[in-house]
């Protein structure tokens, strides 16, 4: 119909444009649900100001910040009546974000000094019904469709305020707008339900209006699509589902009710286009909360880090409103239209990504086996060192073992010895005894001694008297003797005198003879008598001399039995003073032999009792330092996990052949783990002192398999020494860091490798049974000299021999 056409004869029609509207939107009374609960928590809606001089300021600041959420009690429905006296309703929330809009889209035009409105009234249909906000809002997005110069800036009167109007839908339709059965009177009269549905058209045009402008081949389904001919929404969709397939995500958006509702693809989509705004953190921890309302609010956060808070709440959010939630999306296309790089870009992308993990990942795991070679050196120092302390507990425990033992020993002598002294002390006491009944004995001797010693005197009186007498005799004897013998030489001068008168003297002779015959009968027999006597007195002497020999050998005898019994006495006394002696030194002996293991036993215990502590100790701090490792590793282990975790869900968009290229990168970095367990480890140290005297050193290159399983060639620095060679990822890393692999040349066979199988020139392989190195020299020349010079190396066995001594 025409747009002119008179109020007066249009108003059957507009009451069917009216009920078709309110079919058409059927949200809008859907969202009457639960608002008698919700009126409980609802702020009271302030007084409608509809002059916008009489706003204080406080409300101009809270229509201007575009994050203030509305009140509760905009997500009421309202209900209006027409002019034909049919019920409609609209909803506040819609009327709230659309005043929002307009007040964020038109703030600072001089022509609308009623700006900004206030949300929580009817200030949108009383400023709307004045006829300026519709065209400035289509002349914003689409300038110049109507002339603002025809325009009644300040109408005087409602013919002008009609004009305006008109105007204003003669522009939507131009746009691209429906308007069916809605007039000038309509908006003048600020109708709410035909008002906020030309508004709406509006807004949706105005947001909808940069996809005809953009290049969205990639949205096509299909290669002959026309994307002219796809409805705006859908394209949205279509931009909405293309971000969450590159997220990964596992959901696809076909509405903008029940698939938004948990606030989760928007999450996902708001991460995905502003990547530099919102951190993986960020969504992950939205991902964690589980209240929708709560989450729609992180949402609507982050949206006002994108200066996209608009249109929608986190109730809108949660109760699923389909035109804020698509005014919304738009106004999220509108400042982010781009689709992202194109799947060659973002392959490219993710290969220099991949490449630069790669590097990283060797780097880490460069710098995770020099952690762990340190970390295993640390285990092996304190398992030396616990060893070491078991060795010296077991030490302590032999030496205690035998303390004991000794103990158990000086316990059985200590008895022994106890035994013995029981035994000295009833020997001493025997002892004792006998030393009594000896002195007794003794003084009884003395007695007898003195009695004999008497006896001796009066015997040596007797013997001397007879020594004398007989020291007489003899002098007597030996007078006569002397006496006769003088007679005997004064005879024999004078028998020479008297030989003469010899024979006269002979009858005087033997007259004499015959006296003398008869005197020496006279005196035979008196000598008889006298040697009778003598005899007697001989014998009496000889008797006398036995006496005397048997009294003196008495006396010596008792001379010996008194010096046997002073020596058996002194011995005695002395052995008794000594077995006193020794028994008190032996038991001194004893004591402080008792008095010393008991120390000793004390100073054992409490060594003892010492070094336990310091073993429970030295046991506390390996099990620290061990729960430390341990600790240590599980959170190596833990980043090695988070690390390939994160690889995991960086690379889970790759191509089949990344992942397998990541898997066996993984499995190589596992073998590579063993191997360098197994093969590093043998006799590093004295590969050092080996390699102090170089025989052939310099570069060659290596082939070795990349993380991603291909083969490369890699730059390594190679050590000949006697029959040792070895490599190192550079010249400086020999005096500081272990070398990366060992061949032993006596094993070692030398190929020259086909350039078309290796793929490089003047390179052959070193074969040693299962180990296979290929490397690559620079010239023919210098790859003659290193074969020659490992043929000639796989004579020599020194290193060999000297490793295989020291292991």
């Amino acid at each position: 119909r025409p747009v002119n056409q008179s109020p007066n004869n249009r108003r059957p029609a507009r009451e069917k444009q009216r009920q078709r509207v309110q079919r058409e939107e059927p949200t809008a009374s859907s969202k009457a649900k639960g608002t008698q609960q919700e009126e409980k928590t609802r702020q009271p809606t302030p007084p409608l100001r509809k002059t916008p001089s009489t706003r204080p300021p406080e409300l101009s600041e809270q229509v201007a910040d575009r994050t203030t959420p509305p009140p509760a009690s905009s997500h009421e429905m309202h209900r209006s009546e027409g002019a034909s006296g049919g019920k409609h309703t609209y909803s506040q929330a819609e009327k709230f974000s659309y005043c929002d809009f307009i007040n964020q889209e038109l703030s600072g035009d001089p022509d609308l000094t009623q700006l900004p409105m206030d949300p929580n009234s009817d200030d949108l249909f009383t400023v709307i019904a004045r006829g300026l906000i519709l065209p400035k809002l289509i002349n914003k997005t689409f300038p110049d469709t109507v002339d603002e110069s025809k325009l009644a800036k300040e109408p005087k009167n409602k013919y002008q305020v009609n004009e305006n109007h008109e105007k204003s839908l003669a522009a939507s339709v131009t746009i691209g707008c429906r308007i069916v059965n809605i007039g000038a009177e309509d908006l003048s009269q600020g109708v709410p339900h035909l008002v906020l549905g030309v508004l709406w058209q509006i807004i949706k045009r105005s947001l909808m209006a940069q996809i005809e402008r953009l290049d969205l081949g990639r949205l096509m389904e299909s290669a002959d699509e026309n994307l002219t001919k796809v409805p705006p929404e859908q394209i949205i969709l279509r931009w909405f589902n293309y971000h969450l397939k590159n997220a990964g995500h596992h959901r696809m958006v076909t509405n903008f009710t029940e698939d938004i509702k948990d606030a989760e693809c928007y999450a996902v989509l708001l991460a995905q286009i502003a990547p530099d705004k919102i951190s993986s953190s960020d969504l992950e921890g939205a991902f964690r909360e589980t209240d929708f309302l709560k989450r729609s609010e992180i949402v609507l956060e982050w949206a006002g880090r994108l200066n996209c808070r608009k249109f929608v709440t986190a109730n809108d959010i949660v109760e699923g409103n389909p035109k804020l939630n698509l005014a919304f999306v738009a106004t999220l296309f509108k400042e982010y239209p781009s689709l992202g790089p194109t799947a060659e870009e973002l392959a490219a992308k993710k290969a220099l990504e991949l490449e630069s993990r790669l590097d990283d990942v060797e780097a880490l795991l460069a710098d995770t086996l020099v952690e762990k070679d340190q970390l295993l050196s640390e285990l092996s120092k304190t398992k030396m060192d616990f060893d070491d302390l078991e060795k010296e507990l077991g030490s302590l425990q032999l030496e205690f073992d035998h303390l004991k033992d000794e103990k158990e020993q000086l316990a059985s002598e200590k008895v022994k010895l106890e035994e013995l002294l029981d035994s000295v002390t009833s020997e001493r006491d025997s002892l004792t005894s006998k030393v009594q009944a000896l002195e007794t004995e003794k003084d009884d001797l003395f007695a007898q001694l003195e009695k004999e010693i008497g006896l001796k005197l009066d015997l040596e009186n007797e013997v001397l008297g007879l020594k004398t007498e007989l020291s007489n005799v003899k002098l007597e004897s030996e007078k006569t003797i002397h006496d006769l013998q003088m007679q005997l030489e004064s005879e024999t001068s004078l028998k020479n005198d008297y030989s003469s008168k010899l024979d006269a003297a002979l009858a005087e002779l033997d007259q004499t003879r015959q006296n003398a015959a008869t005197k020496e009968e006279e005196l035979l027999s008196k000598l008889e008598e006298e040697i009778n006597l003598n005899a007697s007195l001989t014998n009496e002497l000889n008797d006398t001399k036995r006496e005397l020999d048997e009294t003196r050998k008495a006396a010596r005898e008792a001379e010996q039995t008194k010096d046997d019994l002073f020596k058996l006495l002194t011995e005695t006394v002395t052995e008794l003073e000594t077995s006193k002696a020794n028994s008190k030194a032996m038991e001194e002996k004893l004591r402080a032999i008792i008095d010393q293991e008991t120390r000793a036993k004390e100073e054992a215990q409490q060594q003892l009792q010492l070094l336990r502590e310091e073993y429970e100790q030295a046991k506390a701090d390996w099990d620290a330092e061990r729960a430390r490792l341990l600790e240590r590793i599980r959170e190596l282990e833990a980043e090695l996990a988070e690390l390939r975790n994160e690889m995991r869900m960086r690379l889970e968009l790759a191509e089949k052949e990344k992942e397998e290229a990541l898997a066996t990168a993984r499995a190589e970095m596992l073998r590579a783990l063993s191997d360098a367990e197994a093969e590093k480890d043998i006799a590093i140290g004295k590969v050092r002192l080996l390699l102090s005297g170089n025989q052939k050193q310099g570069n060659l290159y290596k082939q070795e398999t990349s993380l991603v399983g291909g083969l490369v060639w890699k730059k390594r620095f190679f050590v000949l020494k006697d029959n040792l060679i070895s490599w190192y990822s550079r010249e400086k890393d020999i005096a500081t860091q272990k070398p990366k692999g060992v061949l032993y040349c006596d094993d070692i066979r030398t190929y020259e490798c086909d350039v078309n199988i290796v793929k490089r020139e003047y390179a052959f392989e070193l074969s040693s049974g299962p180990n296979k190195v290929i490397v690559a020299a620079e010239s023919p020349e210098d790859m003659r000299e290193w074969m020659n010079e490992v043929r000639v190396a796989k004579k020599k066995k020194v290193g060999q021999s000297v490793v295989a001594s020291n292991k």
